[in-house]
């Protein structure tokens, strides 16, 4: 009986700290408002034809030797209109198939306001960490506290420490990044990709229109090694 008791009790309190979890999990995303990611990949999924991408997953040895983590970042760039919104999921999904570690994403997206700037993007980076990432959870509920639990919202400063210091406390992060060029904040999104170019265990995979700001600064900022134009050829 006593035996009964406590697995009861045992299950009674799981079952509370659960909701009690996901109450408070709610309680974060009301405060952080993270755009969606998944609603740009699932867009993409739909116009994805089967075998898309194939060059890149299976034939191209770049790419293969970032996916093993032998190089740390890679720069899919491409004229507009050559699928790299389509192909950023295909990486997405190729990832999610062959690796247990985190994954996180962002589409930068004319087309949605929030979608467009620096500041969106670290939101839902940080509420991906916060759900995906149990290690690093810690810090962005003392920023919520620090926040009056909620009540004042985090500078985009705040939300680049934050976002930094989670991806320290995570072993091995991917970071597949979306149409950097339709982002309103390129210089800002541009120094924040400097700071955490150096962090030990995140690979950054991101996609943009070959535009100058970017054809200038990113190669030297992930080596000119690393930055593989979309060819004509393969994409047809």
């Amino acid at each position: 009986q006593i035996n009964g008791v406590q697995q009861t009790t045992a299950a009674t309190k799981a079952a509370t700290d659960f909701i009690t979890s996901d109450f408070h999990t709610k309680k974060i995303k009301r405060w952080l408002c993270p755009p969606d990611p998944s609603t740009n990949a699932n867009h993409a999924r739909e116009l994805r034809h089967e075998g898309t991408g194939a060059w890149l997953l299976e034939q191209n040895q770049i790419f293969q030797e970032w996916h093993l983590g032998s190089r740390r970042h890679l720069w899919l760039n491409g004229l507009a209109g050559c699928g790299k919104t389509i192909l950023s999921t295909t990486v997405l999904d190729h990832l999610a198939r062959r690796d247990d570690r985190l994954i996180l994403s962002f589409f930068f997206d004319f087309s949605d306001t929030i979608k467009r700037t620096l500041d969106g993007m670290l939101r839902s980076l940080a509420f991906q960490l916060y759900q995906g990432g149990p290690g690093s959870a810690g810090l962005l509920d003392a920023s919520f506290q620090v926040h009056r639990d909620g009540r004042d919202q985090p500078g985009t400063k705040t939300l680049e420490d934050i976002v930094c210091k989670m991806l320290v406390v995570q072993k091995k992060v991917f970071i597949v990044l979306d149409a950097l060029d339709e982002s309103t904040t390129r210089g800002e999104l541009l120094l924040w990709m400097k700071h955490v170019v150096p962090l030990d265990g995140v690979q950054l995979i991101c996609t943009s229109r070959p535009e100058p700001e970017f054809v200038r600064k990113i190669p030297s900022l992930i080596s000119e090694g690393n930055c593989l134009a979309l060819d004509k050829e393969s994409v047809n």
